[in-house]
């Protein structure tokens, strides 16, 4: 541990960066990170100090512009998207029908869709492109409405592994690229203040007026758990995730 320099720490801070976390979840994995090297350091009775501790981690003032987007909007940005049908129409498309985080939605494989079955789906898991926000994100979320022939047009048009090679490779998925790509083209359609973590907002909105049950909300948008009780059984099935997410598709 004494090898470990505050130069190699602000390293690991780049690479985050460069990776496309979000400042609050480069925040987290410093906080996990400075808590394992302080407990040996204890345990093993070492004099060296942490070199993580200290990292420079500018203000993340995101949060003020994740408003939810109208409903009015989201429709205009849904027709928009079906008349220009490319590659980063169909990242929004999939979204804004899912509820998925961006980093998800970008770092998609193909094959995590599934549409030859009963319920179309995609899988959300964590790769070494792609890492998972919280255990919850480990999900399967039904595919209906805009999403859905969003998925189907990613299968018929990405001739890659990746469902958006643009901005994923083996090596990294860049979410942040296709934030600011997003955002910029959301302004010209929706309001000034919309962004792309809008739509995320605006899913729960939507199950909640169409009263789904809090559990079945944050199955579906990958939420951590609020109880004990809820981690208890396999959770709810695809075929009842379903059923709710129809009841939302505008």
């Amino acid at each position: 541990l004494d090898q470990y320099t505050s130069a190699d720490a602000a390293q690991l801070r780049d690479w985050f960066v460069l990776r496309g976390l979000a400042i609050a979840s480069i925040k987290r994995n410093f906080g996990s990170i400075k808590a394992v090297v302080n407990f040996v350091v204890l345990e093993q009775g070492l004099t060296c100090n942490n070199p993580f501790n200290g990292v420079y981690l500018h203000s993340d003032n995101s949060s003020k512009k994740r408003r939810p987007i109208a409903t009015n909007n989201l429709k205009a940005i849904q027709a928009k998207c079906l008349e220009l049908d490319d590659d980063l129409r169909h990242l929004v498309s999939l979204i804004s029908d899912t509820g998925m985080r961006l980093s998800e939605a970008t770092g998609l494989m193909k094959s995590d869709i599934n549409l030859d079955c009963d319920y179309p789906h995609i899988v959300i898991t964590p790769y070494p492109h792609r890492s998972l926000k919280t255990l919850s994100s480990e999900r399967i979320v039904p595919l209906v409405g805009q999403s859905l022939w969003a998925a189907k047009r990613i299968i018929g048009t990405s001739t890659s592994v990746y469902s958006f090679p643009r901005y994923t490779s083996s090596s990294r998925c860049n979410a942040n690229s296709a934030s600011a790509a997003i955002n910029k083209w959301i302004k010209t359609v929706a309001d000034s203040d919309a962004v792309i973590h809008g739509l995320r907002h605006s899913f729960r909105d939507r199950l909640r007026a169409v009263e789904a049950p809090s559990e079945v909300i944050d199955q579906l948008g990958g939420w951590s758990l609020k109880t004990v009780g809820q981690g208890y059984g396999d959770g709810y099935s695809v075929e009842i995730l379903s059923k709710w997410l129809e009841k939302i598709v505008i």
